[in-house]
């Protein structure tokens, strides 16, 4: 079994939203404030309200809440949590293919039309200007990505972009991105049976994707 995943160093960075925000800032790529919560519980919050606080480990949506002042901040959690500036604007996930050699082969963006428990519903592929640097530096700040990974963007109403996730894996929208042309998982069987590359990046936009949930039932 061949198992195409990222090396360790850069799959613990995705695995900690603390890590995550500073790793972007490392490399000049906009991301938002993030500190761990008991820093901000002691020494106040130098960003603007409302903020975001999530698990520091947390996946899915999951114990995310919203606080609008220092007295809403919540106490006594069991893990590790971080305060995160509020983003606003339209949310994208950015779908990456890196080959065996590391090197990036496809970016395809799509917008999060309509999202449950962390995945989404109902995306279109576009093609966003204001993406485009971002996309241009992941190259250097995903060193040792391989295969299937995605990040997670918001472009606010100005067009400024920032992004606030990795995932070091396939996103739940990649469904998506194949049905528009690019087949991440027909270039990794490609890579591992020893067979010429097909991957490209010229994937279509405009591409809709509307999810639904079916009952069945048998007597």
């Amino acid at each position: 079994v061949t198992v195409p995943i990222s090396d360790p160093a850069l799959v613990d960075i995705a695995r900690d939203k603390l890590s995550t925000s500073r790793h972007f800032a490392d490399f000049g790529i906009p991301a938002p404030i993030t500190r761990p919560l008991e820093e901000v519980l002691a020494q106040g919050w130098e960003g603007a309200w409302p903020v975001i606080v999530k698990p520091r480990g947390g996946s899915a949506s999951r114990s995310i809440s919203r606080a609008c002042s220092p007295d809403e901040l919540p106490r006594g959690w069991n893990e590790p949590m971080v305060v995160q500036t509020l983003l606003t604007g339209r949310e994208y996930t950015i779908n990456l293919y890196f080959d065996a050699a590391g090197i990036m082969r496809c970016a395809v963006p799509h917008e999060r039309l309509q999202v449950r428990a962390g995945e989404v519903e109902k995306g279109i592929t576009r093609r966003i200007e204001s993406l485009r640097p971002i996309i241009e530096r992941l190259p250097r700040a995903l060193k040792g990505a391989r295969g299937a990974l995605c990040v997670q963007a918001i472009v606010d109403d100005s067009g400024q972009a920032a992004l606030f996730e990795i995932n070091a894996r396939f996103g739940g929208g990649y469904p998506l991105a194949h049905h528009a042309g690019a087949e991440f998982a027909l270039w990794l069987l490609e890579s591992r049976l020893g067979r010429p590359s097909t991957a490209h990046d010229c994937w279509r936009a405009d591409v809709t994707i509307l999810r639904y949930d079916a009952a069945v039932f048998l007597d």
